[in-house]
């Protein structure tokens, strides 16, 4: 039976909670950046049914670029606010600063909105590896240290919040950081490696900044994640009806808490509870553009064989959100750790790979070569972020900006029809977009104990042992031999590769990208 692993539910430092919606909603605020070339929406709720309520949108110069007027609602949102919605013509991409404010002349209420731009919006979430912060991260000094380049980045941080409100929501029970400019100061502070902003969501952001779009757009990153949740508490109550029969056991999915302190939060709601996440800390986002979305989830489901359902989904579930239907998804195939050395986690990787031909527009990138046996925080929780967050800003290339470009986020991705038996082997090649320049080979990580390496191995049809390859050849520009004394090469029957918990991956591209763990029968 798999061991079960101790996957921590990480709860905030602090978070601002709040006891009634604002006049307008808690997902705005100023340094924020809004979704360039999509109209704007702006909403809130007045404090009177049916008032007017006015918004006007103002460039740096002082010149009114746009006004748009409405009432509030007559149905009244929990029992005494009443909603008004404004929508704002398209603006384009701007290193300037705008400000925003809204007024309600008949109530005397007001909001306003300054150092705002148009860029870029992407939404990062999952559980602990994705709110793994930048303090955590290896690496972390020198991008502290850049980060004061960086003031045309904005973060945005939803609380988690110690309660479940019932039914999705359209506001935020809390915020865990307003809408922030990056700087060396806010980045990181000295609060522990899951109370400040994700590193995985900094680093795809600043990647995509600086090597996609050449810092000459804004990017907005929007954080929203819990350690330790199932994919179940992300998805709507009504996507969780039978769609995807079976996944795994639930006495086998539990998680252990034997060792976790939660204080008050844990006896006021269960956050891996089906739909409470997707209810409270995503729903609000409705109606704000968001271009894409970065997702590193999956160790709380690892077992489920049918998890590329569950996250298909919840892709579909979000893209039906206003204002998300053309959002791009990526994700992280999960890193190396100790599963206990079944076939579970490089399974659960195999699954995961199948999730990207059932969910239109969608690009994985692997971490199954990025364990951290020496990590503080567990083996779960690798601290190379800094490199997923690159494979995945390249990923998102190849989706937005550079649809023609090579598919240099997969890694090189085998030929089937081009593997060839030896005569004391095979020779596996790889597919042309996927190599770069060529291939070649690297020093594999760490595997803390044999039963948990992922080797080449290669497997007979006669019923044989299998066959470890200790030596990997590069024989072209995009092909490898797998090759041993003794071996007839003739009864080869399948190749695995990299198909453990710590995956000994050697083959890259000359993007920097491994070839993720694979199978091929013969």
């Amino acid at each position: 039976m798999m061991r079960l692993i101790t996957t921590l539910l990480f709860l905030p430092a602090s978070a601002v909670a709040f006891d009634a919606p604002g006049f307008i909603s808690t997902i705005f605020g100023s340094n924020q950046v809004f979704q360039h070339s999509d109209p704007l929406t702006i909403f809130g709720w007045a404090s009177s049914p049916s008032v007017p309520v006015s918004v006007t949108l103002t460039s740096e110069d002082g010149t009114t670029v746009t006004t748009a007027a409405a009432n509030s609602s007559s149905t009244a949102y929990n029992g005494a606010y009443y909603r008004w919605d404004l929508t704002l013509p398209a603006s384009p991409p701007s290193l300037s600063p705008y400000s925003l404010s809204v007024e309600s002349a008949e109530t005397s209420e007001t909001a306003s909105l300054t150092n705002i731009l148009f860029g870029d919006v992407y939404l990062c979430s999952g559980q602990s590896n994705m709110q793994f912060s930048v303090e955590g991260m290896l690496g972390k000094d020198e991008e502290i240290k850049a980060a004061d380049d960086y003031g045309y980045i904005r973060m945005f941080g939803v609380g988690q919040p110690a309660g479940q409100l019932s039914g999705p929501q359209q506001t935020l029970p809390t915020v865990a950081l307003p809408w922030t400019v990056v700087s060396s100061k806010t980045i990181a502070t000295d609060n522990g490696d899951f109370d400040q902003f994700s590193a995985v969501c900094y680093m795809s952001g600043r990647h995509i900044f600086t090597d996609i779009l050449k810092s000459a757009t804004p990017v907005g990153l929007i954080s929203s994640n819990w350690g330790g949740t199932p994919v179940e508490a992300w998805m709507p109550e009504d996507q969780l009806k039978g769609q995807c029969d079976g996944g795994k056991n639930t006495e086998e999915r539990k998680l252990q808490f034997d060792d976790i302190s939660f204080g008050e939060t844990a006896d006021d709601w269960n956050p891996n509870a089906n739909h409470v996440l997707y209810d409270n800390m995503i729903t609000p986002f409705e109606s704000l553009v968001v271009k894409g979305a970065f997702w590193y989830q999956g160790e709380t489901n690892v077992g489920y064989w049918n998890y590329d359902c569950f996250q298909s989904l919840m892709v579909e579930s979000w893209r039906k959100l206003n204002g998300w239907s053309n959002m791009a998804f990526t994700f992280v195939q999960l890193a190396a750790y100790d599963c206990g050395g079944s076939q579970a986690l490089p399974d659960f990787r195999g699954v995961q790979l199948k999730a990207v031909d059932i969910t239109p527009n969608s690009a994985m990138i692997t971490a199954a070569d990025l364990g951290d046996v020496g990590s503080p925080d567990l083996d779960i929780h690798p601290r190379n972020k800094t490199e997923v967050g690159r494979r995945l800003s390249l990923a998102i290339d190849k989706l937005l900006y550079n649809k023609d470009r090579d598919n240099a986020h997969m890694g090189p991705v085998v030929d089937v029809d081009a593997v060839k038996l030896l005569e004391d082997g095979v020779s596996v090649q790889f597919r042309g977009d996927t190599i770069g320049d060529g291939l070649h080979l690297e020093e594999p990580q760490v595997c803390p104990k044999e039963e948990l390496c992922g080797h080449a191995v290669l497997s007979f049809n006669d019923g044989g042992e299998d066959v470890v390859i200790d030596d990997i050849v590069v024989s072209a520009n995009n092909t490898i031999e797998l090759r041993k004394d003794g071996v007839d090469g003739t009864k080869v029957s399948g190749i695995s590769y990299g198909w453990g918990d710590f995956p000994l991956l050697t083959v890259f591209s000359s993007y920097g990208v491994p070839a993720a763990p694979f199978k091929v029968e013969l």
